[in-house]
């Protein structure tokens, strides 16, 4: 039995694996990365540091932790999801750390094109007596380099 296609369909089919490619692009399973840039973590109204550069684990497991580089170190733990997009960021939830262990609530972190590298860095999150954390980091632009 044979199978005829029709020359219509040749382009279909095209536009079907290019999309199947570029999904699975998509696709983040775990990154270890790390950056310098500027940011503020505000751990109390009065408690704010600098950032200097930010560290950050997703594992395959779905687990994260974070680590901030101020003139301390600081380190946040949680975990990861993707929704529908990578170039929608990646969504944190945060469990425990920023300074006394117990801090909860939401973030994001938006990656490079490259989907590798970091950009920036949004947290907001409560601690146990309910004072509010927030970081706020943006990476270094780094120059592109030609290929």
């Amino acid at each position: 039995m044979k199978i005829k296609f029709s020359n219509k369909c040749g382009p279909i089919i095209l536009l079907i694996l290019f999309i199947s490619v570029a999904v699975a692009a998509q696709q983040l399973t775990s990154l270890n990365a790390s950056a310098k840039g500027k940011g503020i973590i505000k751990v109390s109204d009065i408690d704010q540091h600098k950032i200097n550069s930010v560290m950050i684990i997703l594992k395959e497991s779905g687990d994260a932790d974070f680590t901030f580089y101020t003139d301390l170190q600081l380190s946040a733990q949680g975990s990861w999801s993707v929704g529908e997009s990578l170039s929608q960021g990646i969504d944190l939830k945060i469990t425990g750390g920023v300074v006394s262990g117990n801090a909860t609530g939401t973030g994001k972190l938006f990656l490079r094109k490259d989907g590798k590298s970091i950009d920036r860095l949004t947290i907001e999150a409560k601690s146990a007596d309910g004072g509010k954390i927030t970081v706020d980091f943006v990476a270094d632009q780094t120059e592109d380099k030609p290929s």
